[in-house]
Parts: structure tokens; C-alpha cells; sequence
């Protein structure tokens, strides 16, 4: 998955995994910005599979998250 986003700073690269980690800490819950689950529930699921999460991102050019996953059946979450 690409966007064209403000783009991930390298010392937040690897805390955006870690659950209720918000970048904006200014920004609350009514704004819209989330309560910072969703990567970290995505990398547990993705883990669980034998898998892992990449991350690619620059301020001001965008994210790209790569799902890498191993051939063959799934596990039962």
C-alpha cells in the first residue's frame, strides 16, 4: 500500500509498530487521528503468519508498506 502523505521521519520509522504510538501527539482521539492500533495489530497479524511489515518513507514524499508473507497455507489466528 502507497499514499502521498506527509511521510514517516526515520527516528519514528520503527515506533509507528508499537501500539498506541501517534506520531502528532498534539492531535487527540476526537480528531480523527486514530488511538495508533492499526500498525501494531497489522504486524502482530502479519508475524503471526511467519511474515513482516516494511516501511519505506520520506518526509514530504509519501509511505509505502510492504506486506511479505511465506507461500503456502496460512496459519488459524
Amino acid at each position: 500500500m502507497a499514499d502521498e502523505g506527509p511521510g514517516i521521519a526515520p527516528e519514528h520509522r520503527d515506533k509507528v509498530f508499537e501500539r498506541f504510538y501517534r506520531i502528532d501527539k498534539a492531535r487527540s482521539r476526537e480528531e480523527g487521528s486514530g488511538a495508533g492500533l492499526g500498525l501494531a495489530i497489522a504486524r502482530w497479524a502479519v508475524e503471526r503468519q511467519g511474515g513482516r511489515i516494511e516501511l519505506d518513507s520520506a518526509p514530504g514524499a509519501g509511505s509505502v508498506f510492504r506486506v511479505v508473507l511465506p507461500a503456502g497455507k496460512l496459519k488459524e489466528v
